[in-house]
């Protein structure tokens, strides 16, 4: 009887109050944990937003720092580029500058062809074994696919390995299309530039 009584007997008040305690403290633990979580997760999102937003700020304000300067370099490598310097010649000048500079990078037996019977190109020449059919254009603005229509032409007609056009500026997407279909190279500006700095010669206007 007496074992029965107690295993029946039920916890004592400051058991059930200690168990209360510990189960409180955990709770708020538990609790207390979820918020610290919660704020550090907060805080770095923060953190992470503002770092973003200060590089965009920096970024925004080195582009606007460094807008006159990109301004002044550009004018400067304008100034600096040799092939605008063609643009004050006639075109028969111009024809005429291109095979002296032609001879001056490599080129052999550089002719001009007869003007106005010319089948769409300016200059023969030769090179490393292959003939040339070269097509000169000194536009100011970007140089059309009708340009690389007549060096296709003009090679057929001389029976020429390679064809080329030749400008002082550029292309259009278009010219550039069809000269990759054709197998046309097309020399633009920069490649004037530097056949001219390996050739030394200045473009001169022979006429006022």
């Amino acid at each position: 009887m007496a074992n029965k009584r107690g295993r029946g007997r039920k916890p004592s008040l400051a058991a059930r109050l200690a168990d209360g305690l510990l189960t409180g403290i955990d709770l708020l633990c538990r609790g207390v944990s979820s918020a610290a979580v919660f704020l550090l997760r907060g805080i770095a999102k923060g953190l992470l937003a503002l770092a973003k937003l200060l590089l965009r700020l920096a970024g925004g304000l080195v582009w606007l720092v460094s807008w006159p300067f990109r301004r002044l370099l550009r004018a400067l490598l304008g100034r600096h580029n040799r092939a605008e310097r063609c643009l004050r010649l006639t075109g028969e000048e111009f024809e005429d500058y291109c095979a002296q500079v032609l001879a001056d990078n490599g080129f052999r037996h550089v002719e001009l062809t007869p003007m106005g019977g010319d089948q769409g190109v300016d200059i023969l020449a030769v090179r490393e074994g292959e003939s040339w059919a070269i097509q000169c254009k000194n536009y100011a603005g970007a140089v059309g696919n009708f340009a690389v229509q007549e060096a296709y032409a003009g090679r057929e007609f001389y029976g020429c390995d390679r064809a080329a056009v030749l400008c002082p500026g550029e292309y259009t997407k278009a010219a550039r299309e069809l000269a990759a279909s054709t197998d046309v190279e097309l020399w633009d500006g920069r490649v004037l530039s530097r056949m001219m700095k390996r050739s030394g010669r200045v473009p001169h206007r022979a006429s006022p």
